[in-house]
């Protein structure tokens, strides 16, 4: 037995989205009965757990927002430098020789932070303003400027929402596993889980096999032996279900 993975998965995976990505916004849902042959058909069986984050309510298409701060290049010359402290770790462009206009220095600036630090997104863009955001939806960061060019600082341009949605870890040795915090969820049906799928808040279960749209992660559910393993596959509605530990393992080979 395996992972199954639909086609809007593999093609996102095959073009270079890491899954972490892909599911800055997913859920995992538990059915009865015996899984579909391939993660494009529709969901059988009975849906009989949610989890999301500590059981909260995810509505259909839900997401979480990224926070966005700005930077402006209020003055520049050759040899001054210009620091952005993001989460703590100083990232600091050096302006030898002058690169140019104000935008120049921007675009400079922000292409050696996106380059060099993994939680953020950085774009220059209109005459002087670099544009930061949070690599990964609802993650947060903390930032300070600094060097001896003159910029001015927008924290929190945007503030980030995180959904209760669930997420991972960043990759290590081939493996992704779960965030730090609680994967739950209320059974709203008594009965015994067959399978699982992990998907976006906005799937609506139906067939994916032409739109393929939907990237879905689907194994068996069992005691023992399966791609998700409980102490007791019978599940009584109203229920707390808890994922205690969940990890995704890339074979090599």
């Amino acid at each position: 037995m395996a992972l199954k993975l639909s086609t809007n998965m593999r093609n996102a995976l095959l073009s270079g989205k890491e899954l972490r990505k892909v599911y800055e916004d997913a859920v995992i849902k538990i059915y009865s009965g015996t899984a579909p042959s391939s993660a494009d058909d529709a969901a059988s069986g009975t849906l009989l757990a949610t989890i999301t984050k500590s059981s909260g309510t995810v509505s259909s298409g839900e997401v979480s927002t990224a926070k966005e701060a700005r930077l402006q290049v209020t003055s520049h010359a050759g040899a001054e430098t210009f620091t952005a402290t993001i989460n703590g770790v100083a990232y600091t462009f050096v302006n030898t020789p002058d690169v140019g206009v104000a935008i120049d220095v921007a675009k400079a600036w922000a292409a050696y932070i996106e380059a060099n630090c993994p939680a953020v997104l950085a774009n220059a863009a209109g005459t002087d303003t670099i544009y930061i955001r949070s690599r990964y939806a609802g993650v947060t960061f903390t930032i300070t400027k600094g060097g001896t060019g003159s910029s001015t600082l927008t924290d929190d341009a945007v503030t980030g929402v995180l959904a209760d949605t669930i997420r991972f870890n960043a990759a290590s040795d081939g493996v992704v596993s779960k965030a730090s915090e609680t994967w739950s969820g209320v059974a709203v049906a008594t009965g015994t889980a067959g399978y699982f799928r992990i998907v976006n808040s906005a799937d609506d279960a139906l067939s994916d096999a032409s739109a393929k749209i939907y990237p879905r992660l689907q194994g068996n559910v069992g005691v023992s032996g399966t791609e998700m393993t409980l102490s007791n596959t019978t599940i009584t509605s109203g229920a707390t279900q808890t994922i205690d530990t969940a990890t995704i393992t890339m074979p090599a080979s």
